[in-house]
């Protein structure tokens, strides 16, 4: 197969292409190329001429027409991630090791996957075979790919793995995720209504609201705190988790992601902009909305 040399932005709308066309399996707009990279419509349809040009995009005309990707594009674009940088993390810790590019090889192998990952940093100094890593969301595809370390060049600056998981985060905003409109309580319920509550609701955190503002959060972990300590005659102020990590309704779905695994926390509060509680995010609607399961 020829070789092809596309240009950061050729490669851009081509993997846009691409991800719009497997998840719809129609026909796809410039429109919504350009949407979906945050593009000029009219720079989009210039590019896609050029990629067409390459044969690596079809087209057809009219009111349902659009685009579609080429079985060569897939060939040209097979295992090419860009839009880099992004941290590495190692053992769920963020290190000094950024990655500028990857390369996934052998996807279909049934034993798993490789990546070649182009990195800067002192790689010698952070990674070596056997580490288990992370990295991800690109900024623009939303990969994220988990592996163990086969091989370290520093020389060349990468680092092969051997991927163990690799998803594709949609680009979305978090309320398509959440559960909106959460059960509140406040810091004076007694632990033991509000226990009766988590249990009924079958429900295991809600956010604590004093006066129409966030002030807590309280789980199922921190009620078994209490039950522990023998402190039935507690309030929620007592064992509320405070200052309050959480997340605007307009973030995208990646960031509340990145907030989870930086706080190791499981379920983020959503706010609007003038911070009163809108919606709840927990891992698990993450996992429902990538499967496709949400409501």
């Amino acid at each position: 197969m020829a070789q092809y040399r596309l240009t950061m932005s050729q490669r851009e709308v081509l993997e846009a292409l691409i991800r719009l066309y497997e998840q719809k399996r129609r026909l796809i707009k410039s429109k919504e190329i350009a949407e979906l990279i945050n593009r000029d419509e009219g720079t989009v349809r210039n590019i896609i001429l050029s990629l067409k040009s390459l044969g690596l995009v079809e087209s057809k005309t009219g009111p349902s027409g659009g685009y579609m990707p080429t079985l060569k594009a897939y060939e040209v674009m097979k295992g090419a991630v860009t839009q880099m940088p992004v941290k590495l993390r190692k053992d769920g810790e963020e290190i000094d090791i950024t990655v500028v590019g990857i390369e996934v090889l052998d996807i279909l192998n049934p034993e798993g996957g490789r990546a070649i990952l182009r990195v800067h940093g002192d790689v010698r100094r952070f990674v070596r075979p056997g580490d288990h890593v992370e990295l991800g969301p690109a900024p623009f595809a939303g990969v994220r790919i988990e592996g163990d370390v086969i091989h370290v060049d520093p020389a060349s600056g990468q680092i092969s793995i051997k991927i163990t998981r690799m998803i594709s985060v949609p680009k979305a905003p978090v309320m398509e995720a959440a559960s909106r409109n959460p059960i509140t309580t406040t810091p004076d319920t007694p632990i033991t209504e509000l226990a009766k509550l988590l249990s009924e609701k079958r429900i295991r955190g809600v956010p604590v609201v004093e006066n129409g503002r966030l002030v807590g959060i309280i789980t199922q972990t921190d009620l078994t705190r209490a039950l522990a300590e023998e402190r039935v005659d507690a309030s929620v102020r007592d064992f509320m988790s405070t200052p309050v990590i959480t997340v605007r309704e307009t973030d995208d779905i990646n960031h509340a992601i990145e907030l989870m695994n930086k706080h190791d926390i499981g379920r983020l509060v959503v706010v609007d902009s003038t911070g009163s509680v809108v919606g709840m995010i927990t891992r698990t609607d993450i996992l429902k909305f990538i499967a496709g399961l949400q409501r």
